[in-house]
């Protein structure tokens, strides 16, 4: 089953440029193959992110992986974060 999770961060008003560039660099820290992290900013708003963590194939975790869990633990210092997970419909 193919999942996807996405880690939705509204900022308090600090600056998210180099913010991205520290997600990449944790994720590559952390050894996270079996993931496809993709970040975006929205359009126009420029204080709002989202961290989408794709993962195909079978997964033996029933819940949010470790690495969406990290994410969203650490964004927490940026502002408001919501996290969810998604499962592709068969």
């Amino acid at each position: 089953m193919k999942r996807l999770e996405i880690i939705h961060l509204r900022s308090s008003g600090r600056p998210l440029d180099s913010l991205g560039e520290r997600i990449r660099e944790s994720i590559r820290a952390g050894g996270q193959d079996e993931a496809v992290v993709t970040l975006y900013r929205r359009h126009g708003l420029e204080t709002d992110l989202a961290v989408h963590v794709r993962y195909s194939g079978e997964l033996q975790e029933t819940g949010p992986s470790d690495l969406a869990l990290k994410l969203a633990s650490a964004l927490r210092a940026y502002g408001l974060v919501e996290h969810t997970l998604w499962e592709e419909l068969p």
